[in-house]
């Protein structure tokens, strides 16, 4: 079967067929209710034993569906992500009758996810405390109490509790946010109405990386900070940090078209790809290596190793069809949690012809995850047509771009895309409104400029 997939709490929980991509297996027999031992991350074979012949089953993690219809031999590789957290995983067994049995095994027990609840201990006192989990290997370093988008006091360890200014309780709402060791955040509030932390959150900064291009498609670094303003969900935002993207360290997934209509490009296409890297990344810097076939190929795991990714490239050998949407899906997984500046290159020389993801789902998880997307289209002829407007949809609205190439000027196109990441900006902007949870807000960039335009995300979903 093919894959199928769904986006549970932070993460984008992948489901494949293969089992041969699994890292450990776990087996699911019928009419045990099970808490398993040991840690299960990354991508999971979970092997079921329906113990009804010629049986249907259907496969639920956390309540939400992932697989239905799964037919013998019964096996279905899940990417749980990189960290351990709880899952209860249901298995739906239905006879060739119609007689359901289910029942359920719980991984990863106590492992939790970030999250703040806070709620009132004593109110005629004022005292509130904030109840906090965290990923075990990322713990809480600090809970906050704000008023009007200040920290007016901080908390280091448990409990987590505050007496809240009268004049903050009098306004009816109370914000805390929870930071762990890593930097990652969470937001809570209550109010006399209800606790409204499942409706509403505040994004105080916003994290971009903005490329400035002139009227020839010409990067520029040089520009003042001065010249930059950025509407956040039609306001204007505060830019509070500013500089050299450059400086960060990088994480990129290099996808290289392998189907079998590569054949007698491989060679120089894998040699342009291992130099852009070669020049591009420098230390601290991270890159994996996916070859696009009837289904995207992990050639090489993200690692700041140059020679292994040359390698990898080396080792590619043309075959199949081209799975185009499911090799971009693949690598916004990938970088989904990196905490780096990050980046997805990819060269085809042809329209998509086997992937199980519709490019709907893809468009929807491409701005979900704000990675910029560069696409290289080499001697592509007119099957390419059908792909390319999508393409350059996607590249826009993740801050991208797409670029055709020739043998005599692909090295050309990827020297574009290096510039091109060197020269962007990092800025991180403040807003003030709310918004809810899960809401897009579209983001612009304008330059005190007519001759330079600013390239970055369209928008970003609020957590």
């Amino acid at each position: 079967m093919k894959s199928q997939k769904v986006v549970l709490a932070s993460f984008l929980l992948a489901v494949y067929a293969t089992a041969a991509a699994a890292n450990s297996q776990l087996l699911l027999e019928r009419g045990k209710h099970t808490e398993v031992s040991g840690e299960y991350t990354g991508v999971v074979d979970l092997a079921i034993e329906p113990g009804i012949d010629n049986a249907k089953v259907a496969v639920l993690v956390d309540g939400q569906k992932v697989a239905d219809g799964l037919m013998s031999p019964y096996h279905l590789n899940v990417d749980f992500g990189p960290s351990a957290i709880q899952h209860k995983i249901t298995v739906v067994v239905t006879s060739p009758g119609g007689k359901r049995v289910q029942w359920y095994t719980t991984i990863n027990r106590g492992y939790l996810p970030l999250s703040v609840n806070v709620k009132p201990v004593d109110l005629g006192a004022r005292l509130f405390e904030a109840f906090v989990t965290s990923p075990k290997e990322d713990p809480i370093d600090s809970v906050s109490l704000w008023d009007n988008g200040q920290a007016i006091a901080t908390v280091n360890q448990e409990p987590y509790q505050f007496t809240v200014p009268e004049a903050v309780l009098a306004s009816g709402f109370v914000q805390v946010t929870a930071r762990t060791k890593a930097g990652d955040e969470a937001a809570d509030f209550w109010s006399p109405a209800g606790n409204v932390h499942s409706e509403e959150m505040q994004i105080r900064t916003v994290p971009i990386f903005v490329s400035v291009v002139d009227r020839n498609g010409l990067t520029h670094d040089d520009v003042d900070r001065s010249k930059f303003r950025i509407i956040d969900n039609g306001t204007e935002a505060k830019i509070i940090e500013f500089g050299k993207a450059f400086d960060q360290p990088i994480s990129i997934a290099l996808v290289v078209d392998s189907s079998a209509s590569m054949t007698y490009s491989m060679e120089h296409a894998a040699k342009a790809a291992s130099e852009f890297v070669q020049r591009a990344l420098k230390e601290g810097d991270r890159c994996s290596v996916t070859a696009i076939q009837e289904v995207p190929r992990r050639k090489q795991a993200l690692t700041d190793d140059r020679e292994l990714v040359a390698k990898a490239l080396v080792g590619i050998k043309p075959q199949g069809q081209t799975a185009l949407y499911d090799a971009i899906n693949s690598a916004i997984r990938e970088l989904r949690d990196e905490k780096n500046r990050r980046a997805i290159v990819l060269l085809t020389d042809g329209s998509d012809t086997s992937s199980f993801e519709s490019y709907e789902d893809v468009q929807k998880l491409a701005r979900e995850a704000a990675i910029p997307l560069y696409f290289i289209l080499y001697e592509g002829g007119d099957e390419q047509a059908r792909d390319l407007e999508r393409l350059r949809y996607l590249a826009g609205e993740t801050g991208g771009f797409v670029a055709t190439a020739t043998q005599q000027n692909l090295m050309a196109r990827y020297e574009a895309i290096e510039k091109d990441l060197r020269a962007q900006f990092a800025i991180k902007y403040q807003i003030s409104d709310f918004g809810r949870t899960n809401e897009w807000r579209a983001v612009r960039v304008v330059i005190d400029s007519p001759k330079l335009t600013a390239r970055t995300i369209k928008g970003y979903f609020t957590p």
